[in-house]
């Protein structure tokens, strides 16, 4: 049951990143069940809507793409579930660092499935 419910947890994620790496802000808002919690930079934020548009992101980082991604499932209940994604390299179109991520999502059950609920995230500029 744990690895079947692991399975449709790491789906919604796996939905998360796609179309976060489309740029699809509707793909990404299916995943979330609002308010969404951001924790980051020192600061604790409850939004109605995904914080910034990857678009937008991109552009101002000069991100072309990301690799390394260590995804797992840590924890889980039947209606809450932690992921961490560690160690996302960040690149630019010529393969340099922009910077290194890791982040902790948590999801929870809902009547639509399961859905982000908090993010707390990691960044680390390349030196």
């Amino acid at each position: 049951m744990k690895s079947e419910l692991r399975a449709e947890v790491y789906k919604v994620y796996q939905s998360y990143l796609d179309a976060f790496n489309r740029e699809d802000m509707d793909g990404i808002n299916a995943c979330i069940e609002f308010p969404l919690t951001h924790i980051g930079n020192g600061k604790i934020t409850v939004l109605d809507k995904f914080p910034l548009a990857p678009t937008e992101m991109k552009k101002a980082k000069g991100w072309h793409r990301s690799d390394s991604f260590e995804i797992d499932v840590v924890a889980m209940t039947e209606t809450k579930a932690h992921l961490l994604c560690r160690n996302v390299r960040r690149l630019r179109e010529d393969g340099s660092l922009i910077e290194q991520v890791s982040a902790f999502y948590a999801f929870k059950k809902t009547a639509d499935g399961w859905k982000m609920f908090a993010i707390s995230d990691v960044v680390n500029p390349a030196d």
